[in-house]
Order: C-alpha cells, then sequence, then structure tokens
C-alpha cells in the first residue's frame, strides 16, 4: 500500500503546533491506546497530582522557616526540619511511585504495539512481507515503537508530571509575591516562538531518522547474515564501507537532533538569568521597603529553582513528540495494510478426493514488475497421486507456479482448482492444511530438532515426530547429536550440515502428511550419501501422493510421471523423460548442456524411485 501523501505543514503557532495530519494520526493514538488504559492512568494521575502538590508546597516550607528564623523563634526550629525532612521524603516516595506506574503503562503499550505489529505481519499477504527486506520490517517493530514509547513517556512525565508541578509552583510564586510573578511569567514566553521553530526543524529530522534506521538496520541483516560469503570472497572491507557508510548518515542525523535540541537549553537558561536577576533586583527594593520578607524572597527562589527543570523539560517535548508521531505514521502505514488473499464470503473447507490439481490458462505478473508476466497461459493437469516435475532455466517461472498453489499470490487471470474446486472458494487454513513444501532454501528456527520437526503438525507427540525422523533418514544423526531431539541447532540451523538440514525440512513434511506436496529439490549441493538419503526418503514419502516437483537432479526428472519443460513463464514441452529425449526439442538441450545435474547416485536412486 502506497502511503498517502503528507499535508502540507502549516506555520506552527506554538512549541507542540501540528499539521493536520499529525492531529489526526495524535487523536486516533489516543482513541485506540491511551483511552483504553484510563484506570492505570487515573493511578498515575492520583500520583501525579498528589507529587505536584507537594512540589508546590516545598517553597511555602521553606519560606515559613526562613521567617521564623529572622524573628529568632529557634523553638520552632525541629518543626521546620522535621517539615522539610518529611516533604522531602513524601516527595521521593510519591516520584517513586509515579514513575514506576508511568513506565508499566509505557512498557505495556509499547509490548502490545510490537505484538500486534507482528500478528498483522504474519497474517498479511506474502507479497507484502516480500516488498520491504527483514531489517526494515524489524526496525518497524523495534526502533519505530521505541520512538512511541520514548514520546509516551516524555508525554506522562513532562507534559503532564512537570506542567502540573510548573503550574503548583507558578501558584506558590503568585501567593508569594505576585509582583515578581508577573516579571517571570513575561519573560519565559518570549521563548514559544524559536523554539517552535526548532521544533520544526525536530519533525523533519526525525521522519529522515526513522527511515534511515529502518535501511541500516536492513544492511546490518544482510551483511550479518552472509558471513559465510563475506568471509570466504574477503569481503570484509567492503561490508564495513556499506554499513559504516550508513553508520555516518545516522551519526549525522542524531547530531542534527541533538544540535537543535541542544540550542533549547540555553535559551530558556539564559531567560531564567534573567528572570532571577530581576527577581533579585526587584526582591532587594520590595525587602528593604518593608513589603516583602526575607522568607518571601527564599521561598520564591526556591520555587523558581524547582521550576526551571521542569520548563527546560517543555521546551524539549516538542522533539519527543514529534519523532514519537513520526514512527507512529510509519506503525500505521504497516498495520493499515489490509492482506487482499483472505476468504472470500461463503468459502468452504476443501475437500480432498485424490487431490487432482489443475491450471486452467492462468497468467501471473509480480507487483512492481512493470506488467511482466512471470507465467502466461500456463495449463496443465497435475493427476492425483502422481508426480509432475517442472523443468527449465533459471527465470522460467518454476518457482511462481508453486507459490501459486497454497496462495502465496493470487493469479491475475485464470483459475487453479484442487479436486474440482477453486482455490479461491476455499478457506486459506484448509487450503494450505492439505498442501507441505520442501523448499530449497531450508527455513529451520533457532530452537531443538524436534521442536523444529513437530512444526509440521504443532502439538504432535513424541513418538509421531520420532517416526517421521526415521522415515526422512534422519533419526539416526540426530541420535548423534549432543541432547538428541533437545538439541538447540542455532540460527537458521547453521549447526547442522545441509543434508541434515534437507532431512529435518523432509520431516517436518512428514508428520504433516499433507496429501499434496510442493517440493523444491535441493539434493545437487549435497554429497553423495546425503543426496542418497533424501532421495530414497523422498521416494517412499511421494508415492501415491499428488507432488509438483522443481526437479534439478536428472534422477527425479526421469522418474517422474510427466516433465514439464518451461521457459519465459510459459509451458514449451511435456511428455516423459523417454519421450522428450526422442523428440529431441527443448528437454534434449537441457540434458545434454547438463543443465539437468547428473550425481554419482543416479543410478541407484533412479531403480529406487521407480514406480
Amino acid at each position: 500500500m502506497t502511503p498517502a501523501p503528507a499535508a502540507p505543514l502549516k506555520t506552527p503557532a506554538g512549541p507542540l503546533a501540528l499539521s493536520e495530519r499529525q492531529r489526526g494520526v495524535l487523536k486516533r493514538f489516543m482513541r485506540e491506546w491511551i483511552y483504553p488504559r484510563w484506570r492505570e492512568l487515573i493511578v498515575a494521575m492520583v500520583l501525579t497530582w498528589l507529587l505536584a502538590a507537594i512540589t508546590g508546597a516545598y517553597p511555602m516550607i521553606i519560606k515559613a522557616s526562613f521567617d521564623m528564623l529572622m524573628k529568632d523563634q529557634s523553638g520552632m526550629l525541629p518543626y521546620v526540619l522535621t517539615a522539610i525532612v518529611g516533604a522531602t521524603l513524601m516527595r521521593s516516595l510519591l516520584l517513586y511511585a509515579q514513575t514506576v506506574e508511568t513506565n508499566r503503562i509505557v512498557m505495556r503499550l509499547s509490548t502490545d504495539m510490537q505484538r500486534i505489529g507482528f500478528a498483522h505481519l504474519m497474517t498479511s499477504d506474502f507479497a507484502r512481507m516480500s516488498r520491504d527486506t527483514p531489517g526494515r520490517l524489524v526496525s518497524k517493530l523495534t526502533n519505530d515503537i521505541g520512538f512511541v514509547q520514548g514520546a509516551v513517556q516524555a508525554a506522562l512525565n513532562t507534559a503532564i508530571r512537570d506542567a502540573l508541578s510548573i503550574v503548583a509552583l507558578v501558584a506558590s510564586m503568585i501567593y508569594l509575591d505576585p509582583v515578581m510573578s508577573l516579571i517571570v511569567l513575561c519573560v519565559y514566553p518570549i521563548a514559544a516562538l524559536p523554539v517552535a521553530t526548532l521544533s520544526k526543524k525536530l519533525r523533519k529530522v526525525a521522519k529522515q531518522t526513522q527511515d534511515e534506521l529502518g535501511g541500516m538496520t536492513s544492511l546490518l541483516t544482510e551483511k550479518l547474515s552472509g558471513a559465510r560469503l563475506i568471509k570466504t570472497f574477503r569481503l570484509e572491507d567492503y561490508a564495513s564501507e556499506r554499513l559504516n557508510k550508513s553508520f555516518e548518515y545516522v551519526y549525522k542525523l542524531r547530531m542534527k537532533a541533538v544540535i537543535n535540541r541542544a540550542r533549547i537549553d540555553p535559551l530558556l537558561e539564559a531567560l531564567g538569568g534573567i528572570a532571577i536577576a530581576g527577581v533579585i533586583a526587584l526582591a532587594y527594593w520590595r525587602i528593604a521597603s518593608g513589603i516583602s520578607t526575607v522568607g518571601d524572597f527564599m521561598g520564591f527562589v526556591t520555587a523558581l529553582l524547582m521550576a526551571s527543570q521542569p520548563i527546560r523539560a517543555l521546551g524539549n517535548l516538542s522533539g519527543k513528540i514529534n519523532e514519537g508521531l513520526a514512527a507512529t505514521e510509519s506503525f500505521y502505514e504497516l498495520v493499515d495494510e489490509k492482506p487482499l488473499i483472505v476468504d472470500k464470503p461463503g468459502a468452504k473447507p476443501l475437500a480432498i478426493a485424490d487431490a487432482t490439481i489443475r491450471f486452467e490458462h492462468v497468467d501471473f505478473a509480480y507487483e512492481g514488475s512493470g506488467g511482466v508476466h512471470a507465467i502466461t497461459n500456463f495449463t496443465l493437469t497435475v493427476p492425483g497421486g502422481r508426480t509432475v516435475a517442472l523443468v527449465g532455466r533459471s527465470g522460467a517461472g518454476k518457482s511462481t507456479v508453486l507459490n501459486l498453489v497454497p496462495r502465496l499470490f493470487d493469479v491475475e487471470r485464470g483459475s487453479i482448482s484442487i479436486d474440482g474446486q477453486d482455490i479461491r472458494d476455499v478457506t486459506l487454513a484448509s487450503l494450505r492444511d492439505a498442501i507441505s513444501i520442501v523448499a530449497q532454501d531450508v527455513t529451520l528456527f533457532d530452537d531443538t530438532i524436534g521442536a523444529n520437526i513437530a512444526l509440521g503438525r504443532l502439538g504432535a507427540p513424541q513418538p509421531d515426530i520420532v517416526a517421521a525422523a526415521r522415515a526422512a533418514a534422519a533419526h539416526d544423526f540426530i541420535l548423534g547429536q549432543p541432547n538428541g531431539y533437545d538439541t538447540e541447532i542455532g540460527d537458521r540451523g547453521l549447526r547442522l550440515s545441509g543434508g541434515q538440514r534437507q532431512r529435518l525440512a523432509l520431516a517436518r513434511a512428514i508428520l504433516k502428511d499433507a496429501p499434496i506436496l510442493l517440493l523444491d529439490e535441493a539434493t545437487s549441493a549435497l554429497d553423495t550419501e546425503s543426496e542418497r538419503l533424501v532421495q530414497e526418503a523422498l521416494a517412499r514419502f511421494t508415492k501415491g501422493r499428488t507432488t509438483l516437483v522443481i526437479a534439478h537432479r536428472l534422477s527425479t526428472v526421469q522418474n517422474a510421471d510427466l516433465i514439464v519443460v518451461m521457459d519465459d513463464g510459459a509451458i514449451v514441452e511435456t511428455g516423459t523423460h523417454l519421450q522428450l529425449l526422442a523428440a529431441d526439442g527443448p528437454y534434449a538441450r537441457l540434458v545434454r548442456s547438463q543443465a539437468l545435474a547428473t550425481s554419482p547416485v543416479a543410478e541407484t536412486t533412479s531403480s529406487s524411485l521407480a514406480p
């Protein structure tokens, strides 16, 4: 989904002035994420109000203590000291409780956003997940939500707690000396215009920073996952150079934000100094004239100094809010994109008879391909219980055909049916339950061997897992691992060999025991023994099962019930191995050019695969 163009920013009227688009994002965020937490917020607000009240009372205690001391009422000293210590302790306890409660709210909110964002990604179309790199998606669920978390934290602790503290302290100042308060209140609003200008700059930098953080995370993920290539091709300097450019750009963007924020504190500090100088000059005259007391002055200065930190925090609030709003927009762009491949109204479960798959005049083009079709007018029947091999050069459209069967993508024209039922008319759950996939690029998770096999049927008992492993010729090597089926295999199964990973993927498919198998044969990269074991296990598993296989090995092609030769997204030839060799067409040329690999176990495999 292409994000809607941002509304033009209007000239800010204040430090927190927002564009119309940002106001809409903020209202939606408040409605969906803040208001539902009203019970926790009430507790936090009560603590915040009590904290502000104690903060506002502190200057009054200072005034009373100095007035007593100036009148030589030394007998009151213990009470004064007790009041100061008591107020300080009470403020400390309230500050602790308020900090814990607000952080609990913020942490819960950010965790829920990550949970919902990830759940949405898992239900998104495969095309959507493929459009962005994993690194950029990770950045949306980590960096962007981190910015949101910082903004909400700032709102609760600065916009509310510090603002209430300022109100209480200003009330104390007005009570102690209205005239001196007027001087202070006239000085600080002068900062509004420059703060608003800096906030507009921070808003732009925040969006750029979040975009670049996504790119940097993507590059990091890419380079770390390609460690073997980098090491063997001695690409360390190349990888470092690519990442260093991204690191430097993020550094520059962050420094730009720091410089803009850093201008706010000195501005407020200078204005505070002017205000204090004016207060001291006026206080000297008022005390000398008997209008005010030393206690009034000390209480007033205490209130002014205590207010300086919350005032500076308010000055920096706009930067945090703008960063958070930019990140919130990014989050909504993610969760607002609705999947297109969904169950149609009235969809029924798929009813399997013999699992015959029929493609009828199928056309398909990938998003962003400029209308160039990956497959064109593709018509094919895969008889139930039979094996059909797709062969052809790279880019012929073989993987696309496999991806269309479980509706990872939907056809543009034509139809795909299973036992006469259009796959768009049945529920996605029942369709995908009827299909097992063993891909060329084996996907294993950083978990135990047993847990990875059990992904084929979640909750499967251990005897079923072991039986699947035996059927995939994996049981013996699993028992040789340090902890057997409980052995952790590392990220993407990197602690296992290629053949071992293939056999685990096959065991997972066997455990699922679906009537349809989609196989992107990947034995060409295996050693002779591993290939023999995988091929034998496949022969047993595919017998009597509808199998659509992208064949890389001549042994697999020879023993398929039907061979389909593809080129440029279309079928150019079909038949058995002997028929196609006799025709001396594209298939024969592929065999002669060795585009279909042979292997030392070809003859053994051929005999074991023979129907």
